[in-house]
């Protein structure tokens, strides 16, 4: 098949990659966001899907409009006489003039179990709500975000301890284990289609920098989802005041013990060292933490330099 690829993270990259390297199907084009400012030079660099096309063959067209859905773009998507649109992670929504180009439709890799988990984070939101089980759905798109029909789902267990980087990898397998088998179905017309369970669905909205503030008042539980959702990147913070400063503190690894209560809610040292915030239900870790415009440590050598009572936290 011709297949034009959407897409722009890491995570799309790697599908790309497997296709380009490992599948009969023909790529004739690849779609992405426009390059971005990075660094502290804020030079402009090219997304990971653009890489990656560059890197296997750069006679590949590359196309990284404002706007995928302007009728200049679909004239050109036109004239590749696709078979199918492929669209992973690309950051835009497409709109019927593109849907409508390719003969065998359009179809998504999204990180989730749809119907739950529609929209821009799903990977985030599922470890922010504490779930325990996700995966990666290959769908038939249409007009509204994520509801078009299921071909094909993938399912795995979330441990309580895994991140979002981590748990981003076990999905990327996930995905490259059943894209073969799902192109080989369209091509042949074999592939199931079947509808969502619209009355079902949830929502993961983009992530917003308010989600980004932790808050020592909160349920350690909650604390503990939204640093693992969150982390290895952007990272999850409190607000602190130290000599007379306000700084981040990112925190990016924790873990509960129910062994270490305090009826009192309160920041304490615990006795192998490290930052716990104790509670009446049990004690939440700080394995690993961030002081603005430091390297990342264990709270243990945090404290060891920065003494619990020269923190505040905001």
């Amino acid at each position: 098949m011709r297949i034009v690829f959407f897409g722009t993270p890491a995570f799309a990259a790697h599908i790309l990659n497997h296709i380009l390297r490992n599948s009969s199907h023909k790529v004739v084009a690849v779609v992405s966001r426009p390059d971005a400012p990075s660094g502290r030079g804020r030079h402009l660099q090219p997304t990971p899907v653009k890489k990656a096309v560059q890197e296997y063959n750069e006679e590949i067209p590359i196309l990284q409009p404002l706007k995928a859905s302007s009728p200049e773009v679909a004239a050109q998507l036109q004239t590749l006489s696709p078979d199918i649109f492929l669209v992973v992670a690309y950051g835009e929504i497409l709109r019927k003039n593109i849907l409508e180009i390719p003969s065998k439709g359009c179809f998504n890799i999204h990180a989730s179990l749809l119907p739950e988990y529609r929209g821009a984070a799903p990977i985030q939101r599922a470890l922010m709500n504490g779930c325990s089980k996700t995966g990666v759905t290959f769908m038939r798109m249409g007009e509204g975000m994520d509801s078009g029909d299921i071909v094909v789902q993938r399912s795995c267990a979330v441990s309580e301890k895994e991140n979002a980087g981590e748990l981003t990898e076990k999905l990327l397998k996930l995905s490259l284990e059943l894209i073969d088998d799902a192109l080989a179905r369209i091509k042949n017309g074999t592939a199931p289609f079947t509808p969502q369970q619209h009355a079902l669905a949830t929502y993961a909205p983009k992530i917003q920098p308010e989600d980004l503030v932790l808050n020592d008042v909160d349920d350690i539980w909650q604390i503990h989802n939204r640093v693992r959702s969150l982390s290895p990147a952007p990272g999850a913070y409190f607000w602190i005041q130290l000599r007379g400063e306000k700084k981040r503190l990112k925190i990016l690894r924790t873990h509960l013990d129910q062994t270490l209560c305090d009826a009192e809610h309160r920041w304490k040292c615990s006795s192998e060292g490290y930052l716990a915030l104790c509670t009446a239900e049990g004690a939440l870790v700080f394995d690993e933490v961030q002081l603005e415009g430091k390297a990342a440590i264990s709270s243990k050598e945090f404290l060891r330099g920065t003494p619990l009572e020269e923190v505040l936290f905001l």
